[in-house]
């Protein structure tokens, strides 16, 4: 099996840079530097059109995170989830090929009742469910709970779940992603369900290898970004923190082209022959 390279996006500069870089699929965000919110339609459709018209004709999948707001709990009440599942809606309608969500309960455990709405509404008018990844909501859980938490996730129709293995960065908690891709293994023979485990969080073209090679996972998510500092000589800050006045993040088109040369030199140069998926 092929090992993929997801780029995690929050701009049109952005995912054009990783598209044109060799990215297979493309996580389509708001505000990144909030760990990554709901993108706009606009977005969604500007990058679709890019890819209609681009002279390649590269086929990348479009996965739209869902989440209305900033905050690491991830429990949502009555009026967030209409919001997120209104969005999920148009984004489906404007051509998203996938969704990203995660849902945890007070007890920090998988919502399987939010997440089944999410599974409902990812439906794309037919009986098929839109590619569904459980994202870094995963890694606020308990690690003696990960086998139950990955069971629900997969009884529940998702194919991928992003983590870091309960750490700040993937390459600390490469213990855990290895265990949880075990259990992803172990999971099938009830389920059925191929479950991806994929790193994220901290990849770079310094440890891409180490950490597929140190997890035995076949998929790994990053941002490949590059600060672009700002122009204007007075910056203000237009919110209660400093974020503004930082330096811009944008995709570099190099830094993607170098992580999809890692991959290729360690796993197999061929593996991109075949169409992205």
């Amino acid at each position: 099996m092929r090992t993929l390279l997801e780029i995690c996006v929050d701009s049109y500069e952005s995912a054009i840079a990783a598209i044109d870089g060799g990215a297979d699929r493309i996580e389509l965000c708001a505000a990144l530097s909030e760990g990554g919110l709901t993108p706009t339609v606009g977005l969604l459709r500007k990058v679709k059109q890019y890819l209609t018209e681009s002279e390649r004709a590269v086929a990348v999948p479009i996965y739209c995170m869902i989440r209305c707001r900033r905050g690491s709990d991830f429990r949502y009440d009555q009026a967030e989830m209409e919001i997120m599942l209104t969005d999920l809606v148009l984004l489906r309608e404007n051509g998203a090929d996938g969704f990203v969500f995660g849902a945890l309960d007070e007890t920090g455990t998988v919502n399987r009742a939010q997440c089944e709405q999410i599974v409902k509404a990812a439906r794309d008018g037919s009986t098929r469910c839109l590619p569904l990844t459980f994202h870094r909501a995963i890694d606020c859980t308990a690690v003696e709970n990960l086998r139950n938490n990955l069971q629900t996730i997969a009884e529940l129709g998702f194919s991928i779940v992003l983590t870091s293995g309960l750490k700040q960065t993937a390459l600390q908690g490469l213990e855990t992603i290895a265990l949880m891709q075990q259990i992803a293994d172990v999971l099938y023979e009830s389920t059925k369900q191929h479950l991806q485990i994929m790193p994220g969080s901290g990849v770079s073209t310094d440890n891409v290898v180490a950490i597929l090679k140190g997890t035995g996972c076949q998929a790994i998510h990053g941002s490949a970004s590059v600060s672009r500092h700002n122009s204007a000589h007075d910056t203000i800050t237009m919110g209660h923190s400093n974020v503004d006045a930082l330096p811009l993040k944008v995709c570099s088109k190099e830094i993607v082209g170098k992580l999809q040369q890692l991959i290729d030199a360690a796993f197999g140069s061929n593996q991109h022959e075949t169409s992205h998926s």
